[in-house]
């Protein structure tokens, strides 16, 4: 699957390439855990974005994406904001990433020419253990432009995210 040239960024096995992988297909920080399981026909990739993709020291970014595809029909980028409290800030970090870095532009129009359709969903996603009402997170989406799927609650003993399900 094309990764835009950043290879070294896709996740192997935990801690290979960074500690936020958690397996090839599983992010984990802090208790926070999201994975991408996948279905026969459907390809998947686990790509670092926090210190791999991204190596400044800026801290508007996200930690990571998965690019998924269901054989020629459907693709689908999901940035994955893993967070403690603090959404308002997470909405901020996919707004940037989405709008202000170029290597995320590049991953997408390169996963764009992989075989199949060139249409891409794009899809955001905050797992965090924070609590906003429905106003209060409809508010942030209007503010920012874009929605978000909300993975609250998040701890070691809920059940774990399955990204595949937010490209339906």
């Amino acid at each position: 699957m094309s990764v835009a040239g950043y290879e070294r960024c896709v996740c192997k096995e935990r801690v290979v390439p960074h500690c936020l992988c958690d397996g090839k297909l599983a992010f984990q920080e802090n208790g926070k855990k999201i994975r991408l399981t996948l279905k026969s026909e459907e390809e998947g990739v686990a790509l670092v974005l926090d210190g791999c993709v991204f190596r400044d020291k800026k801290t508007t970014k996200c930690e990571g994406l998965f690019l998924w595809k269901k054989g020629s029909s459907k693709k689908c980028v999901i940035l994955v904001e893993l967070k403690g409290t603090d959404i308002e800030h997470a909405f901020k970090q996919i707004a940037y990433v989405r709008g202000n870095r170029p290597e995320y532009r590049q991953i997408v129009e390169a996963f764009k020419s992989y075989p199949g359709t060139s249409t891409v969903l794009e899809k955001a996603v905050i797992v965090s253990n924070g609590a906003l009402t429905k106003p209060q997170w409809v508010k942030l989406e209007n503010q920012y432009g874009f929605r978000v799927v909300p993975v609250l609650d998040s701890d070691a003993t809920t059940r774990v995210t399955d990204a595949r399900e937010l490209c339906r």
